[in-house]
Formats: C-alpha cells, sequence, structure tokens
C-alpha cells in the first residue's frame, strides 16, 4: 500500500463509523476504510452525511458535488468509492485498478451468494445483528433456489451469529436445521456445547454416538479453560489479588466495556 500524504485536514468533527467503531479524521483514513472493507462500503456509504463531511470537514467541496450528481443519477453506485479514491490521492492508480476488479469480482457473483458474503463479513467484525437480519432475509426469500449445501452454510451461520448474542435457543434451533442439510457432525456438537449452556435445551438433543459425546465434552472443558485464561481475565485476578478495592473498581468497568461491546454486536 502506498502513503501519499498530500493533505493536511483539521477535522473538527469526525466521522463516525458505526460498524468499525472508528472515528475518521482524514481523506485517507476514509480510503483505508473503503479499500480494506469493500463490503462494508458497496451497500448506500456513500450517503447524505458522509458528503456533507468530505464538504464541510475535508474541504472538498468539487468531490463533494461530484458525489451529489452521482448519486442523483442512480448510476452505477461503486463509481462513487472509485471517485473518492482517485481524488484523495492516497492510493496509487494500480491499486485504485486493482481495487475495481475486487469490486467488480463480487458484483458478478450471484445475489444471494453476494449477500451471504456480506452477511460473512459484518460478522467477522462482530456485527452479529446485521449479519442476521442478512442471513434470515435470505433463508425467508428462499424457494428452491439454493442448493442443499448453501441452505445448510446459511443456517449454521445464522446459528453462530446467535450464538454470539446469547441467543441459544434461536442459536440451537437454526444449527438444528443446519443438521438437516449438511452431512457434518459440527451443527449437533455446536449444539451439544448450547445444551450445556442452557440446560433446558438438553431434552431437544439427540441420541448420539457416546465417543462423539466424550470428545465434544473434552473441546467444551478445553474452551472454557482458554478463556478463563484470556488476557482481561487475568489482569483483572491479580489486580483484585493486590488490591481488591481497586479490582472491583476494575471489574465494574470491564463489565461496562463488555455491554458496550454487546450493544454494537446487535
Amino acid at each position: 500500500m502506498s502513503l501519499l500524504l498530500c493533505r493536511q485536514e483539521a477535522v473538527s468533527r469526525p466521522y463516525y463509523v458505526e460498524a468499525l467503531d472508528v472515528h475518521l479524521y482524514s481523506s485517507q483514513e476514509l480510503c483505508y476504510v473503503i479499500y480494506h472493507h469493500p463490503l462494508l462500503v458497496m451497500e448506500d456509504f456513500v450517503d447524505e452525511r458522509l458528503i456533507a463531511f468530505i464538504r464541510d470537514e475535508l474541504n472538498m467541496s468539487f468531490l463533494a458535488g461530484k458525489l451529489e450528481k452521482w448519486k442523483a443519477s442512480g448510476e452505477n453506485p461503486d463509481e462513487m468509492l472509485f471517485a473518492i479514491l482517485s481524488e484523495c490521492f492516497y492510493y496509487s492508480p494500480a491499486e485504485i485498478s486493482r481495487y475495481r476488479q475486487q469490486v467488480a469480482a463480487l458484483r458478478k457473483k450471484a445475489p444471494a451468494e453476494f449477500e451471504k458474503e456480506r452477511a460473512d463479513y459484518l460478522f467477522s467484525i462482530r456485527q452479529y445483528g446485521k449479519a442476521v437480519q442478512i442471513y434470515e432475509r435470505l433463508l425467508d426469500g428462499a424457494a428452491g433456489g439454493m442448493d442443499r449445501e448453501f441452505m445448510g452454510k446459511l443456517w449454521n451461520n445464522l446459528g453462530a451469529a446467535y450464538a454470539r448474542l446469547f441467543q441459544t435457543a434461536r442459536a440451537f434451533s437454526a444449527y438444528e436445521k443446519a443438521g438437516e442439510y449438511l452431512q457434518t457432525d459440527g451443527p449437533a456438537e455446536k449444539m451439544y456445547f448450547l445444551a450445556g449452556i442452557n440446560p433446558k435445551l438438553k431434552e431437544r438433543l439427540k441420541d448420539t454416538d457416546r465417543e462423539k459425546e466424550r470428545e465434544w465434552a473434552r473441546r467444551a472443558d478445553l474452551a472454557k479453560e482458554e478463556a478463563a485464561q484470556s488476557r482481561e481475565i487475568l489482569k483483572l485476578e491479580q489486580q483484585l489479588d493486590k488490591d481488591p478495592e481497586k479490582g472491583l473498581e476494575e471489574a465494574s468497568k470491564l463489565v461496562k466495556k463488555w455491554r458496550q461491546e454487546y450493544r454494537s454486536m446487535v
């Protein structure tokens, strides 16, 4: 990636990208987000709020006007992304050309495949609630046009997203559906894990091979041990041993942080 710091911008009101939980203070940072997160910006990223930021904070009125005209025309919205990259001079023409090819390849995918890829991307950046919306929309619109493996993957990924949102019953049901489509033990293993978290789900478990259950139990125990050894938890335990009062303050901050992270996921 080339870096051409040719613009000095005094941004007083940074642009907030909710999905990434970042504030942008320059055109270079805006270009970085566009270039490295195409699946985030290909759908309605360039809106009135972003155009106002480009005009008022980045002092790029020509580019803002160009984007407004293009948006009003209803033509290919991807061209607005290319215009931003070109006008800000952060990436080289060769890099922008590669980005065009990447976007074009994504656009050539079947609509359902493209939407699933978007949902998978949102899952990868912990936007589980948004991912759930896309997975469910795809499954609701399925009318025999998707093969069994694709349907199974949708149900499986929906289950994973619900599990990250701590909605264990919905996650269990999604994995149950995934198991009907996929010829693997993956969904059944995840259902076993969920039943360990939510005892009410145990009665819904189907009989499985005892050897498999022992292996799943071993993996579950290993996952719990790894979670208990997380850096934040270890640091908190050390603080509690050293200074219980300060440790409780740190625990309160950690819980607050987790709550904020959870809200951003939904």
